[in-house]
């Protein structure tokens, strides 16, 4: 099934985002959406979506945030996980962010993770914002 309309793969994932992929992305004026569609690799025993890779996707949706509001690399300090509704495997699943405030450190941001039938995961986060000059490390 492809991602639904709109939405682009996102080809330069690495490390866990490339090992739970394929991510798919959305971008609207000023938010970004990001998406997935899990697999039987994302589950639980109980076959529903696991928590723990839930809650990874809606922070990477939230720093997305961050970088599209500020054009700013940032790392979670903290993040505040409210668990809705189950995941389920074969659903698309959508996240993404929304700066609500920061400074020069630090900044806070709300997330939302949903899918086609209800809201899966809230979310609040903090972030700490890196410097503008440090590199990111990529694979030759």
């Amino acid at each position: 099934m492809p991602p639904p309309p709109g939405f682009r793969q996102l080809t330069d994932l690495t490390g866990f985002a490339a090992a739970n992929g394929p991510w798919f992305e959305r971008v609207e004026k000023d938010r970004v959406i990001r998406a997935f569609k899990p697999g039987p690799q994302h589950g639980n025993a109980l076959g529903l979506v696991h928590g723990g890779m839930l809650a990874a996707f809606l922070d990477s949706a939230m720093g997305t945030a961050v970088w599209n509001t500020l054009e700013r690399r940032a790392v979670t300090v903290r993040l505040s996980i409210d668990y809705l509704g189950p995941g389920r495997i074969g659903d698309w699943l959508m996240a993404e962010g929304e700066v609500v405030g920061y400074d020069e450190h630090m900044v806070q941001v709300r997330g939302r993770l949903y899918g086609p039938r209800h809201d899966v995961l809230a979310g609040l986060g903090v972030f700490s914002l890196l410097s503008r000059h440090r590199q990111l490390k990529t694979r030759s």
